[in-house]
């Protein structure tokens, strides 16, 4: 695809210059430009949103040309079509310092390479964070820090972010329904969409939850349930998890925040642009501009006012390594690039004996959070567990191929097996999100040998896996096996998560708070050493919850946005 300047190319000074397109960038974006500010955003990847910056025939945002994507999984799945090539861009990983320079060189926590970032490619399922998630520090006392862990509160709580996750979700388009969780926080409004249709799975798994005592309602999801924002409610194609929408049915930031913005005529968005590196001044105190790699190979400054960081809480990290001369920039409290978390992922699969049809539908429609009472200390603490299908044939490929080695199914019966086997229609899969406790010694810095195809030294992650996590794990699966048999499940049996994690949550890394000594940014987002450079989104988080991040990931971007623009009093911005 060829290279494109899109929105109003002809600004050449910018108030705030955002490096990522993502849930973070958009969302600050689309602030900052709605209040009349100038933005240049700056996205690696390339753009497969034909007219994102073209107004409808009425001069609205509605009406906008359907995305460059297809309900293809080889080329979205395995092909790497907004994803980087762990050939070409890796990243190397290792559990611990002694371990030597890396264990392993590839695909790991590796995301969307794209303009809208890896929210173009999630199922979207958006939950806000329950109030007990921003104060685990004063919640679990002594025990915070102990054994390695490093639980704080965060420096802003949920009163204070209410009113920004109610106006994102209407921002964004979510559909939701309100006093059906039992442990969700207050809300000021409601959802802006009722909730879809329920897949037939959720049917299935209420009357057994609710026998153990769980409840099961249907989970907040920025897809439409019905025409919003001038865009269509979903069809119900089933291609949500790992893909793309091909209808614009999904709230991804190519058609809302990006979009949005561009048509402001304040914002400059420019993909295929790589940020290489940040230029400081002498005192260390300033960012003077943005060097980046430019589709045609060669090299560009971009200067602005203000500098965001929005790519995401590895990539981030590793531009500020590689803006130091022997470490990175903004780091006088030795925690840049500390503290990372994954997710540790949590799954059990249940086989039925009739058919589920999980091809029809939404991957995804029903959850419950009897697992997330941080609370209740007689327990290990859980996350939201998520009722899915194993709606598609192509990318399970692999795993029915090892599972069925041994039998030397091949070919044509390989084929028969997948159209008439069991595993395809039969399978409910609960998936719990299981909070990582945040620990300084899961870190991102550079690989000292490994470079990318851009000759750039690429991302390295140090994870290991705390027991505070692996604790939850083996609590919460026997209770998640018996969901499956109360609610008619033949067998069952957990699926082991990867090494490191594979949820694709990224969070951590940049950890804001009050004490300088104590954290890498303030609570407005803006670098403790650094005046005019703004962490957001996940990298600012302190902990990561038992809940899937966008939400909670555009809705602090766009605080930090409004305290961007309204210094003490954020929530001027939303009113």
């Amino acid at each position: 695809m060829s290279a494109q300047i899109l929105g109003n190319a002809s600004l050449d000074r910018f108030d705030a210059l955002v490096i990522g397109s993502g849930a973070s960038g958009g969302a600050v974006t689309a602030m900052l430009a709605s209040h009349g500010q100038k933005v240049l955003v700056l996205e690696a990847g390339p753009n497969y949103f034909p007219d994102i910056d073209r107004p409808s025939p009425d001069g609205t945002a509605a009406g906008q040309a359907f995305p460059l994507f297809g309900n293809d999984e080889l080329k979205l799945v395995h092909r790497y079509q907004i994803e980087p090539d762990p050939i070409a861009e890796p990243r190397t990983f290792r559990h611990q310092i002694s371990d030597g320079d890396r264990l392993a060189v590839g695909d790991y926590a590796n995301f969307a390479k794209t303009v809208g970032g890896g929210a173009t490619h999630a199922d979207l399922k958006t939950p806000r964070f329950i109030p007990d998630d921003f104060r685990l520090g004063t919640l679990f006392g002594a025990d915070a820090t102990a054994g390695g862990k490093n639980f704080v509160d965060w420096p802003v709580q949920y009163d204070q972010l209410e009113p920004f996750y109610l106006f994102t979700e209407r921002l964004m388009g979510i559909q939701g329904a309100e006093d059906v969780d039992p442990h969700a926080g207050p809300r000021s409004g409601p959802y802006p969409m009722p909730p879809g249709a329920p897949m037939y799975v959720a049917a299935r798994m209420t009357a057994g939850l609710a026998q153990l005592g769980y409840t099961l309602f249907a989970c907040p999801t920025a897809i439409n349930s019905v025409p919003y924002d001038g865009r269509p409610a979903c069809n119900d194609c089933g291609y949500c998890q790992s893909s793309p929408c091909v209808i614009n049915a999904k709230s991804t930031p190519g058609v809302t925040t990006l979009r949005k913005a561009l048509l402001t005529g304040n914002c400059q968005l420019r993909p295929e642009t790589r940020a290489v590196r940040l230029l400081i001044n002498g005192a260390g105190t300033a960012i003077t501009g943005v060097e980046a790699l430019l589709p045609d190979g060669n090299r560009a400054t971009f200067t602005a006012d203000r500098y965001v960081l929005a790519a995401n809480p590895v990539e981030d990290v590793r531009l500020l390594y590689l803006s130091g001369p022997g470490g990175p920039i903004g780091n006088s409290s030795r925690l840049v690039g500390r503290h990372l978390m994954l997710h540790h992922g949590v799954n059990v699969l249940g086989v039925f004996e009739d058919q589920l049809h999980g091809h029809r539908g939404r991957g995804s429609t029903h959850a419950f959070t009897d697992f997330r009472v941080p609370s209740n200390r007689n327990q290990p603490v859980g996350g939201i567990v998520v009722v899915t299908t194993v709606p598609y044939i192509i990318q399970q490929s692999a795993t029915y191929l090892s599972q069925f080695a041994p039998l030397r199914v091949k070919g044509a019966l390989f084929k028969k097996l997948l159209r008439q086997g069991r595993p395809r229609d039969r399978l409910i899969s609960l998936s719990m999100y299981g909070e990582d406790a945040p620990q300084p010694t899961n870190t991102v810095d550079l690989d000292p040998a490994v470079r990318d195809v851009d000759g750039i030294p690429v991302a390295r992650l140090t994870y290991r896996a705390h027991d505070y996590e692996m604790s939850a794990e083996r609590f919460f699966v026997p209770k998640m096996i018996d969901a499956l048999g109360a609610s008619g499940a033949r067998f069952a049996a957990q699926v082991p998560d990867g090494d490191p994690p594979g949820s694709g949550h990224l969070m951590g890394t940049l950890r804001f708070g009050n004490d300088p000594a104590t954290s890498v940014c303030r609570p407005d987002g803006r670098f403790h050493d650094i005046g005019n450079l703004y962490g957001t989104g996940a990298s600012l988080f302190p902990t990561s919850s038992g809940f899937n991040p966008t939400l909670t990931i555009t809705m602090l971007a766009s605080y930090v946005a409004a305290a961007m623009l309204f210094p003490g009093a954020p929530e001027r911005a939303i009113t």
